[in-house]
């Protein structure tokens, strides 16, 4: 059974792994830096024309509450999302590959 103690620890390391999270996300997608958009647990988002609450993370991943729903979903942090800023809604686009495949058309060689 868990004490007081064992309670706080726990959040602790919730707001811990949440928090590295985060940095991770803040990081790869440099969302900030490219849109203004700061992801944090509470703020809003829109996944394909649906508004939810950013309640948890789970790796580079956000765990979304949608609105009338009662389960947390898990979603991409750029695919279909748009976040509430005080600019209003901004679309995160996805981080473009620094290091492309080359299509099958480009790797053909004429002789």
């Amino acid at each position: 059974m868990l004490d007081d103690d064992d309670l706080h620890d726990a959040e602790y390391r919730d707001r811990c792994r949440q928090d590295a999270d985060l940095r991770h996300i803040a990081a790869y997608y440099g969302l900030e830096q490219r849109f203004g958009i700061r992801v944090a647990i509470g703020g809003r988002v829109l996944s394909h024309g649906t508004q939810g609450t950013i309640v948890d993370t789970a790796g580079q991943y956000l765990r979304i509450l949608f609105d009338g729903e009662e389960t947390p979903r898990v979603r991409q942090v750029t695919s279909g999302m748009a976040y509430e800023t005080a600019a209003g809604w901004v679309a995160a686009l996805r981080v473009p590959d620094p290091c492309p495949t080359p299509s099958v058309r480009a790797m053909r060689v004429t002789a």
